[in-house]
């Protein structure tokens, strides 16, 4: 130990202020979390009809390295499960149709599978191939996504395919998406050749093994598990929201608190409030989408899933309400129960507001309609849960990668001793804001004065 071990607040107990915490009292540093709600944020796993249900997001991609690694350090290795075999659908008219081989973000690497799918027209297709042809496209600076992919193979797939699948991952609609921050791999191909399909196709095939994991006890497991730690090495928790953040040279004030350093684990909006005249311009630019998630537990001779698949996707274009639909007790076998069907549904994206202006009532009986419409089954389900995620999915807009630089470098010749991490900055999924909070913690460290040792 140290004779001034510093006194660091971090502000949001969602996992990237959970993370935070840990690195910084794992380097000596005295921490006071604050949080009013739920310890996890969006990782929320509960009870829902008799079985432990994710009612945020159920699993973390395992082709990035941090949130394994965190598991592996909490001892959780040996609890990763992974998804069962299937595959996606797209409700495209009346129908589910499996979404075809040889996809990258919705973008075919591939014409054959494409063309027998039957989810672009003759002439779609035709413009699609013309990617082949067509001269390079790339530009200087942040393009859309649907900018990027509409020029190589036209509307229909950037609309009927990417835009489900991109636009739902990150609750947006892709004309405003920013193409290097949400699809970075499209613009590294579309670098190596004139032809954005030859370059996919040419790509190294993806590492051997589960692309998604999660512990087969919830990740509300991991949330347990970074309290545990936390609790047992002296960290307070304060459960009450913070009202104003105050940076000076020498001390940061959490409200009337004096703290060394404080990392601001909420969304940006709420850091540009809490820090007020302090806050980096651009901070509050960045906003937000609201989505709902609806529960739906069925009795499977009511209601089955269909056999291969692992949910489908809702293109916007189709004007339903419903952006997605995940078959949960067929996708992971842990949830699975004898006589049971388990749909998540997701509903709400940037721009529609319908869902936020129906009850719980009236939102499950048009997403029940949706399901009845979709499986070509009406049925009505036997329990339902209605989970509304308010402002939860940050919208990295066209140039938002150079406007968090900008904040970024703000922070630091300013106000070094404030951090910021979370999803709305390089990454809304877990090993993304796991990485900010070792980025955000280690920051705040280096801003410190030496400490002096006994």
């Amino acid at each position: 130990m140290t004779l001034d071990d510093p006194r660091v607040a971090v502000v949001g107990g969602g996992i990237a202020g959970l993370v935070a915490a840990r690195d910084l009292v794992t380097s000596g540093a005295r921490v006071t979390m604050f949080e009013p709600g739920l310890l996890g944020g969006k990782i929320w796993t509960d009870d829902f009809d008799g079985y432990q249900v994710e009612l945020g997001p159920d699993a973390f991609l395992t082709r990035v390295p941090e949130a394994v690694a965190l598991c592996a350090e909490l001892g959780l290795e040996t609890d990763l499960v992974a998804p069962a075999a299937g595959r996606a659908a797209l409700w495209w008219g009346d129908r589910l149709v499996t979404m075809p081989a040889g996809l990258v973000l919705g973008v075919p690497a591939r014409l054959g599978p494409l063309s027998r799918s039957g989810l672009l027209s003759p002439l779609g297709l035709a413009r699609a191939a013309l990617d082949l042809l067509l001269p390079s496209t790339s530009a200087v600076g942040d393009r859309s996504v649907r900018e990027v992919v509409a020029a190589r193979f036209g509307a229909q797939v950037a609309d009927r395919l990417v835009d489900p699948l991109v636009g739902g991952i990150h609750a947006g609609v892709t004309s405003e998406l920013s193409a290097s921050a949400t699809t970075p791999q499209l613009i590294a191909a579309a670098r190596r050749s004139r032809s954005l399909l030859r370059a996919l196709s040419s790509s190294a095939p993806p590492a051997a093994g589960p692309v998604f994991l999660t512990p087969k006890g919830g990740l509300g497991v991991l949330v347990d598990r970074l309290v545990e730690h936390l609790e047992g090495a002296g960290t307070t928790i304060e459960r009450r929201a913070v009202t104003a953040v105050e940076a000076t040279d020498e001390r940061v004030r959490v409200d009337d608190d004096p703290f060394d350093g404080v990392v601001l684990a909420v969304p940006a909006d709420q850091a540009a409030e809490l820090l007020g005249t302090h806050a980096p311009d651009g901070l509050g630019q960045i906003t937000a989408a609201s989505v709902t998630m609806v529960l739906l537990a069925y009795d499977a001779d009511e209601l089955t899933s269909p056999a291969a698949l692992s949910g489908f996707l809702v293109p916007r274009v189709s004007g339903r309400l419903m952006t997605a639909c995940s078959f949960a007790s067929a996708k992971w076998p842990h949830w699975s129960g004898e006589g049971t069907s388990l749909l998540r549904v997701s509903v709400g994206r940037d721009g529609d507001h319908r869902h936020e202006q129906l009850d719980d009532d009236a939102l499950v009986a048009s997403v029940v309609g949706e399901i009845g419409q979709a499986m070509g089954t009406p049925a009505t389900p036997r329990t339902t849960r209605v989970v509304r995620w308010a402002g939860a999915f940050p919208q990295y807009r066209v140039g938002h990668l150079d406007l968090v630089a900008g904040i970024e470098d703000d922070l630091r010749r300013h106000h070094p001793r404030v951090a910021l991490a979370g999803a709305s900055y390089r990454g809304s999924g877990i090993p993304a804001c796991i990485r900010s909070a070792h980025t955000a913690a280690a920051s705040v460290l280096a801003a410190l004065p030496s400490r002096q040792t006994r």
